[in-house]
């Protein structure tokens, strides 16, 4: 991160004049100028005066409701301001960053190996730095593919001012970065607490700004942390009056060792791409028998998932026949079975626009105007007097994917926008089915009673809506 490269952005936001700017600094255009282009740096014992004056001027012009968002196409990780002085603050953590950088380079710092780490103590510090440092790496290194591996705390309370807090965005325009976190269930089940119901929402909202994967440990490993190969490392402490600790690695030969250290640990994948899945269902018929002998207990449908597909429908898709079989009988036993079935509002009114039918391994299936409501007519079949206690319709939003809670076996489905890149977290727990149940008994979800007449009133408002009339 530049200091001229930054200032420069930051009036670009503000959208204020140069030499407004170089006034409220007490320095002359020209003086500016020079700083804006790396000629020259401000003196090292002025650091941090200059950094909190142009901190200052910036907050003063940008402060707002919802300001954060117009840095983050510099600060792609970020968080919401609450008062104009956080604003300040971030804004001088990252100007003093920033000069230091330039500082070390002036003065031939090696910066791939410095003799000293650096700490960070307390949480409004902790918070800005994490989100300068990620950012800047994130920003600077365009060509190096970036990689992370983390056990970041989400869930500990004792960080919760800081990890619960932080947003981000895509703004670095390149493919989604993998993201390789490492947990033990039962410690995020402990450190969640009233935050259970949220663990999806995580998963869910992570997967759309990185590659996640997750991996169970067997074994705890005693340290929190996150790693961007080949670059940093946070390392994340409490000390004892319980202040939390962030210490900032960038020797490389450490971060080697590091890594080398991680991959040596006792870790299982249970995350999949819909390719990889497809692939471990083809080379091993075992996984079919292990998933027909569990119970389909229930399926939470965010999306639009597509259950009422045929072997027809299909027939044009790539795919071997073993995964596409496969499907099919999942989707037969949840509608046949005594398996609860809900489904949100907007999953339906989804299908009714779009046409797009989600089966999971082979993306969307995609239905013309005239073919939706036969399509969803084969859902008439499955009507019966057990139907209101089967099937649940969820009036509320939840995080965009579909969980199949089979006995000791949580899946989680996500699909991108583009309906082009799946994912399939495999847990196996219950936990996930036991978390959505106890929200939606105690009515978190608001639920509408399922019955024939609704279904009918479902499809005739769909049909209007598509022009044609219910067969």
């Amino acid at each position: 991160m530049k200091t001229g490269k930054l200032l420069e952005d930051l009036i670009d936001i503000a959208q204020t004049p140069k030499t407004d700017f170089a006034i409220s600094m007490n320095m002359t255009p020209s003086g500016l100028s020079k700083i804006l282009k790396g000629g020259r740096l401000p003196l090292l014992k002025e650091k941090r005066v200059f950094s909190r004056q142009a901190a200052a001027y910036f907050a003063e012009v940008l402060y707002g409701h919802g300001c954060y968002l117009k840095f983050m196409q510099i600060f792609p990780v970020l968080y919401d301001f609450s008062s104009r002085y956080e604003l300040e603050m971030f804004l001088a953590y990252a100007i003093e960053y920033a000069l230091e950088h330039d500082f070390d380079e002036e003065n031939n710092g090696n910066l791939g190996y410095p003799d000293r780490e650096a700490s960070f103590l307390g949480t409004k510090t902790i918070l800005n730095m994490f989100c300068v440092l990620v950012s800047d790496h994130i920003m600077s290194n365009h060509d190096i593919p970036l990689e992370f591996y983390s056990t970041l705390p989400i869930f500990d309370h004792s960080y919760s001012d800081i990890f619960q807090r932080i947003k981000i965005s895509n703004a670095w325009k390149r493919e989604r970065a993998p993201f390789n976190h490492f947990f033990d269930m039962s410690a995020i089940e402990v450190s969640a607490g009233d935050n259970k119901s949220n663990l999806l929402s995580y998963i869910v909202k992570a997967q759309e700004y990185v590659d996640l994967n997750l991996w169970k440990i067997t074994k705890e490993m005693n340290c929190f942390f996150l790693l961007l190969k080949g670059q940093f490392l946070l390392i994340f402490s409490l000390q004892l009056d319980g202040m939390p600790l962030m210490t900032f690695v960038s020797h490389k030969g450490y971060l080697n060792i590091f890594f080398n250290s991680l991959v040596k640990k006792e870790a299982k994948k249970i995350s999949y791409s819909g390719r990889e899945a497809a692939a471990a269902l083809e080379t091993d018929p075992s996984i079919l028998t292990r998933l027909r002998d569990k119970h389909v207990e229930a399926v939470y449908n965010f999306i639009s998932i597509g259950y009422l597909v045929r072997e027809k429908d299909l027939e044009p898709v790539n795919g071997k026949e073993v995964s596409k079989r496969a499907v099919l009988e999942l989707f037969h036993r949840i509608l046949d079975k005594e398996t609860i079935f809900y489904v949100t509002m907007d999953a339906m009114i989804g299908f009714g626009s779009t046409g797009k039918a989600i089966v999971p391994l082979f993306g969307a299936i995609n239905f013309s105007p005239v073919e939706r409501i036969p399509y969803l007519q084969r859902f008439n079949t499955f009507i019966n007097d057990k139907s209101s206690d089967k099937v649940r319709i969820v009036n509320s939003e939840q995080p965009k994917a579909a969980v199949f809670c089979l006995k000791g076996l949580n899946l989680i489905y996500t699909i991108d926008h583009d309906y082009k890149t799946e994912k399939i977290h495999c847990f196996e727990t219950d936990k996930f089915n036991d978390m959505l149940s106890r929200v939606t008994s105690e009515s978190t979800m608001k639920l509408l009673d399922f019955s024939p007449d609704l279904w009918r009133a479902y499809l005739d408002e769909m049909s209007k809506n598509l022009g044609g009339s219910v067969l």
